[in-house]
């Protein structure tokens, strides 16, 4: 008569899903090691790897957790430190990004959609300087693609609201952001994980008008029938 395995769920971060959800650990490996200091006091650290399936989507993540003895909280336990490969995503790409990505559409459509996920990596890892950098570059090469190249971020930016591309008020917003990525480039700027959300909500709102429904509204005007 065969055994049933008891299966161990945890708590832990599903890029799918978006956020913490339950995980079925399908396998672990702990390693510790401690070294006696001057005869005296004892320290320690470890290490351990847990391979997770999430219990909704069934996506597959590996998760690395470590600690040392000398590293601690203000009740005395350890500090764990926690890492997932792939990395952790605090923000989920918006399902528009797959139709500017596909390999039917034009280099220009791929360039900038390649442009947002990097951005979405550095925001990953915290490299919010990056990532700031990152959206004053890619609003940079829509522009340049649309309405080529003008000899400066601002009159680029005046040529692309009178092409028709943003409104008067949609031009103001991308001053800052396009001043926030030269100042996080030049004047020291370190901007907030808000900021950053911030940039980016604007950034992706850009992209998902200029390319994701401009293609949208080409396949529904071929549709729509004509005026008799």
């Amino acid at each position: 008569m065969s055994q049933e395995i008891e299966t161990k769920v945890v708590m832990a971060h599903c890029n799918k899903c978006g956020g913490e959800r339950r995980h079925e650990i399908l396998h672990t490996e702990t390693i510790r090691d401690s070294e006696v200091i001057d005869g005296h006091f004892s320290i320690d650290w470890g290490d351990c790897y847990e391979m997770l399936k999430c219990c909704g989507c069934e996506t597959v993540a590996l998760r690395h957790q470590h600690w040392f003895s000398e590293d601690i909280e203000p009740d005395g336990r350890p500090v764990i430190y926690t890492n997932y490969y792939p990395p952790a995503a605090s923000r989920r790409e918006p399902r528009w990004l797959s139709s500017i990505d596909d390999v039917f559409n034009d280099d220009e459509q791929r360039y900038i959609a390649s442009l947002l996920r990097e951005i979405y990596s550095a925001l990953h890892n915290d490299a919010r300087r990056l990532a700031a950098m990152g959206t004053r570059a890619l609003i940079e090469q829509m522009m340049i693609h649309k309405v080529s190249d003008q000899g400066s971020f601002f009159k680029n930016l005046e040529k692309f609201q009178s092409e028709g591309f943003i409104s008067v008020k949609q031009k103001e917003i991308l001053e800052t952001i396009l001043d926030a990525g030269h100042a996080a480039i030049h004047r020291a700027f370190h901007p907030s994980r808000e900021d950053l959300e911030t940039l980016i909500d604007i950034t992706e709102s850009l992209v998902e008008v200029v390319y994701a429904h401009s293609d949208k509204t080409k396949a529904l005007k071929s549709r729509v029938p004509g005026r008799k």
